[in-house]
């Protein structure tokens, strides 16, 4: 990587930008990104494991406080493409700063939320940010690397968002063990103010498009290998929806674990996720359509063992190793798909592959609730997800798009 050019213009009211963003470096850059990944991961998948704290204090149910992540993850799905279609013409360093304010403020909000109802409310504001900033971060890191290295620098910042899965995920379900899920959100708070820094003190001032109006962005929207791609990461993502959304009642209803114990699983399940985001940056980058075809694969085999076997403790947590790795892997590969297929708006293309993989997470989450509330148990929704697996296993092999893709490499 060779640091980036200056990028306020001469004349301009240069103090109003620090000077680390006026002369970037790409390793801070990506570095500011990585922490805005940190912070999103452990305040969505932070979620997972705070269920069993917030059913005491709000005096709710596992399959109520599901939709409370559903609510998270339709915000994504509703401010991705709704941000970045009408803010296409701002400025990539204002539109990250402004997001990256907001999803602070949502984060506080959660902290104080009185009653499980408000607390869907709050979660569906604090996931309209999450789509454009991960996606706006995306195309300003692919800037810095270079289009041929995109794969890695989407998996920089995914890397982010699985290190926190490794250390923020467990931290937080032990401090709401010890202090309450109010405190460990507030921890959370703190981080994503630290992120706020971030972004503002490194992000260059990269410009939107000139040419963007939500009609000309609207007209992206178009065309088969476009919602091809969409619907096949919907689907394919929402086993882990389905799966970690109830991964701690999994772990110690269904298989006895303690809660410690599960803070610990919880660890090897971050590693997973982090294996996966290093092997799917390599992977991606020689050749996208391979690597998501191979880690859906692997993931319908995880996701069939875990509705087998998936009450054995030591076949579980080698199957959530597995199903965390190989899921991953399609993310990514997904991800950089998206973004070749709307290679005219990459900053669009990624944000929707962000609301893609949180339609998918909810999806997987609310058909997760169905089948508990039903009494099918905490290995029920392996089984919907893997029905979901097939089908997009079917489009992302003979669907538009891949037979015959845009952009391969």
């Amino acid at each position: 990587m060779t640091d980036l050019p200056a990028t306020v213009d001469a004349g301009q009211p240069r103090w109003r930008v620090p000077r680390t963003a006026r002369d970037p470096r790409a390793w801070h850059v990506l570095a500011a990104f990585a922490v805005v990944g940190f912070v999103i991961g452990i305040s969505q998948n932070g979620a997972a494991g705070v269920v069993q704290d917030q059913v005491k204090d709000l005096d709710t149910t596992v399959d109520v406080l599901g939709f409370t992540m559903v609510a998270y993850s339709l915000g994504v799905v509703v401010g991705a493409p709704l941000l970045m279609v009408g803010l296409g013409r701002m400025g990539r360093r204002p539109l990250l700063i402004w997001m990256a304010a907001t999803f602070l403020v949502a984060t506080v909000a959660t902290v104080v939320a009185p009653t499980v109802e408000a607390l869907m409310a709050i979660r569906f504001v604090a996931g309209l940010p999450h789509g454009a900033l991960l996606g706006v971060a995306s195309f300003v890191a692919m800037t810095v690397l270079g289009r041929e290295r995109r794969g890695k620098a989407v998996s920089i910042i995914m890397l982010g968002l699985t290190t926190s899965l490794i250390v923020g995920v467990p931290f937080v379900q032990w401090l709401s063990n010890a202090a309450g899920w109010r405190a460990a959100y507030g921890v959370i708070a703190m981080i994503a103010a630290v992120a706020l820094v971030g972004v503002w003190a490194f992000t260059p001032d990269v410009p939107g498009s000139e040419h963007a109006s939500p009609r000309s962005e609207l007209r992206a929207l178009r065309g088969r290998p476009l919602w091809t791609a969409i619907i096949a990461i919907t689907i394919g993502f929402a086993g882990l929806g389905a799966v970690f959304s109830y991964i701690v009642p999994l772990l110690e209803v269904t298989n006895g674990y303690s809660a410690d114990q599960v803070t610990w699983i919880l660890v090897i399940w971050g590693l997973a996720m982090t294996l996966g985001a290093y092997a799917g940056g390599r992977l991606t980058d020689r050749s996208h359509l391979g690597a998501g075809r191979l880690g859906l694969a692997l993931s319908a085999v995880a996701l069939l063992g875990i509705g087998l076997v998936g009450d054995v403790p030591l076949f579980t947590v080698a199957l959530l190793f597995l199903l965390g790795s190989s899921i991953q892997v399609f993310s990514q590969a997904s991800q950089v798909h998206l973004m070749d297929v709307m290679h005219g708006s990459p900053s669009l293309g990624s944000a929707l592959a962000h609301a893609a993989l949180n339609a998918a997470t909810a999806v997987g989450t609310g058909l997760g609730a169905l089948v508990i509330a039903a009494g099918w148990g905490y290995q029920a929704p392996a089984w919907v997800a893997l029905v979901l697996a097939a089908v997009a296993m079917v489009l992302i092999t003979v669907g538009p798009g891949y037979r015959s893709p845009v952009r391969e490499g």
